[in-house]
């Protein structure tokens, strides 16, 4: 009966990185200045152009394989979680735009 042993203690690691990506995902693509995104606002500044839900859908997909790959680590799977779910919300709201147009 001696050492009392922590099992909840998760180290920082490359997992970590999923829950960064997700989150940078979500502003990249959901947060908006004036009338564009930010993703559309950082794209445009560095003379990009390409649709910002494929690249916040590239985000996503490399958040989910970190997250899936590096589970024990700090926040992978809340990373992995926000990005599956935003992913889902993504592919419902193109069907709902592409029905009611």
């Amino acid at each position: 009966m001696g050492r009392i042993i922590d099992i909840n203690t998760k180290k920082w690691g490359v997992g970590t990185l999923s829950l960064i990506i997700s989150i940078f995902s979500v502003m990249f693509s959901f947060s908006s200045l004036g009338e564009k995104s930010i993703g559309e606002n950082i794209l445009k500044s560095i003379g990009v152009k390409f649709p910002v839900m494929v690249i916040s859908t590239v985000l996503f997909a490399i958040a989910i394989f970190i997250g899936h790959k590096c589970r024990e680590d700090y926040g992978a799977k809340s990373g992995k979680n926000i990005a599956i779910f935003f992913i889902i919300l993504m592919m419902i709201l193109s069907v709902i735009s592409s029905i009611c147009k």
